[in-house]
């Protein structure tokens, strides 16, 4: 019981001696509460501006309302925009503005989050942010963006242009006589490197620098694949050949003498591949042609370009005889009178054409000119073929078609007497061509091609404007005795598709004068 009350005795006298200070004590952390409370609520923020101490892509955007923040990111964008990318290609200068190549601001929702610091929470956790903002800033980040299509145009075509391709030695006839031109190195671009030099310079960009932003660009020096040394080794005469034409049928002429223009001068670098039809096309009046008899399904019809079929078959012998390889090559449909059996090559649509390639290591220079009814070519090259060689070309007949029955028309406006041959016959063959090359005393025959030529018979229109009945019995099998006989005669005075030997001599450099006189009628192709 002692005990008790001495303890009792002794927390008196500590209450006596500390109760005030405690008092004391309670009441100013009331007080200081207090006024941290009104401190927290007199501090905080303005809900329409950005508090101090925040900047955006670290421009200062404190004490700003959203649309003022916005007009300042807008800003900047537009001085970006403003300034110009200058692209060297190799020592040459291309520029654009960035405005041009699509630079814009992809800003999002940053000045929305701007504005919510120091707002969303209690004021004492906001006064606490606005505190903090003071003492560290905060920066939100935008993406200046530019359109990646845009510079990828701009390095190809813009850009691009500032290239130049590496350029051949070229090879034209002056006078007679064969001349050369010095080669060139081009510049190839290399648009992906450029594209991502440009993209890290734009990655880069500051307000601040300069206006022009400068990228060289990657490019690569190419070499020409002839140079003049090569082309200067094309300056032998390895195949020729000629053919006649009638110069009486003009329309025919021109459009011999046109093809031939359009492909004479032309240079076949090695390993190329020459296209007749695409070196002589398209066939219309605007190229030069005119409408002209050809072959279309056995029958002979004007068409724009008839007779171009006799430039490729000329063309077609002097490729042979220059040993060049032959990838495409289509007989006609029937007989042509120029040359002999397979030795022809017709050119229709897109589907018979004249391929060759230049299977030779230096240039091929193809001459021709057709006029005064000769039209003749010249293939020059190098030869590199033994002197005692020589190469002639045979045809050979294996099997021939007659034209059969005459295809008779009836014209009831004609009166029964009156009689006209509107095409003659045409004798059908199957043909192969060989070649025959002396070499070293010794002789090699190969086969070059084969072709089949169809037989069409003549076309004939009779006069029936008084015909009479047909008779019956005896008097019909009579008339047809007649008509057979009259057809069997006119068989024998057709004249079927001449057939000649080829010429297997050298055109010269100049066309020579024409010797025999052209023929009265000209035979058309397809």
């Amino acid at each position: 019981c002692a005990s008790v009350e001495q303890e009792r005795r002794r927390y008196e006298m500590r209450k006596q001696r500390f109760g005030p200070a405690i008092g004391f004590i309670i009441g100013m952390s009331a007080l200081i509460a207090a006024y941290v409370g009104v401190a927290c609520y007199t501090s905080q923020p303005d809900p329409d501006k950005i508090c101090q101490g925040v900047t955006i892509d670290g421009m200062d955007v404190s004490g700003m309302t959203k649309d003022e923040a916005e007009k300042k990111i807008q800003s900047k964008l537009d001085s970006l925009a403003s300034k110009s990318l200058e692209v060297d290609v190799n020592g040459k200068k291309v520029t654009a503005t960035l405005e041009k190549l699509g630079y814009k601001c992809e800003s999002g929702d940053v000045v929305e989050q701007a504005l919510k610091l120091g707002k969303t929470g209690n004021i004492f956790s906001n006064y606490k942010e606005v505190r903090d903002l003071q003492l560290r800033h905060r920066n939100f980040s935008v993406a200046f963006t530019y359109s990646e299509a845009k510079v990828k145009k701009f390095v190809e075509k813009t850009c691009g242009k500032k290239c130049t391709k590496a350029k051949n030695s070229q090879i034209k006839m002056k006078q007679g006589s064969l001349v050369y031109t010095k080669e060139k190195q081009g510049v190839t671009l290399d648009v992906k490197k450029t594209t991502e030099k440009i993209h890290e310079a734009l990655q880069k960009l500051n307000a601040e620098e300069n206006n022009v932003i400068r990228v060289t660009a990657v490019v690569a020096v190419e070499q020409p694949k002839v140079t003049e040394e090569t082309a200067r080794r094309c300056k032998d005469k390895i195949g020729s050949f000629s053919t006649q034409y009638n110069a009486g049928n003009i329309s025919r002429s021109k459009n011999v003498a046109n093809a031939a223009r359009l492909i004479n001068g032309t240079v076949i670098y090695p390993g190329e591949t020459f296209s007749v039809h695409d070196a002589i096309s398209p066939m219309t009046e605007d190229n030069g042609y005119y409408a002209a008899p050809s072959y279309s399904n056995g029958q002979v019809v004007d068409s724009i370009g008839g007779g171009v079929c006799q430039v490729s078959t000329t063309l077609y012998n002097a490729v042979l005889r220059a040993e060049l390889k032959v990838v495409q090559r289509s007989p006609h449909s029937m007989v042509v009178a120029y040359v002999s059996p397979s030795m022809d090559a017709a050119i229709a649509g897109d589907y018979k054409d004249l391929k060759f390639r230049n299977n030779t290591e230096v240039p091929i220079y193809i001459q021709g000119e057709a006029y005064d009814g000769t039209i003749y070519f010249n293939i020059y090259g190098e030869e590199t073929r033994s002197s005692d060689r020589t190469v002639t070309f045979q045809s050979e007949t294996i099997e021939t078609m007659e034209p059969g029955a005459d295809k008779v028309t009836y014209d009831k406006t004609k009166p029964s007497s009156y009689v006209s041959v509107t095409q003659e016959a045409h004798t059908g063959c199957k043909a192969v061509l060989w070649k025959i090359v002396t070499e070293n005393g010794e002789t090699k025959k190969t086969q070059v091609n084969s072709s089949t030529y169809k037989a069409e018979p003549r076309y004939v229109t009779k006069g029936a404007a008084d015909a009479t009945p047909a008779p019956s019995g005896k008097d019909k099998d009579k008339d047809k005795d007649k008509e057979q006989k009259a057809a069997d005669k006119a068989k024998k005075t057709a004249k079927p598709t001449a057939t000649p030997k080829a010429r297997e001599t050298a055109a010269p450099t100049k066309a020579p004068e024409n010797t025999e006189k052209a023929q009265t009628t000209a035979e058309p192709e397809e």
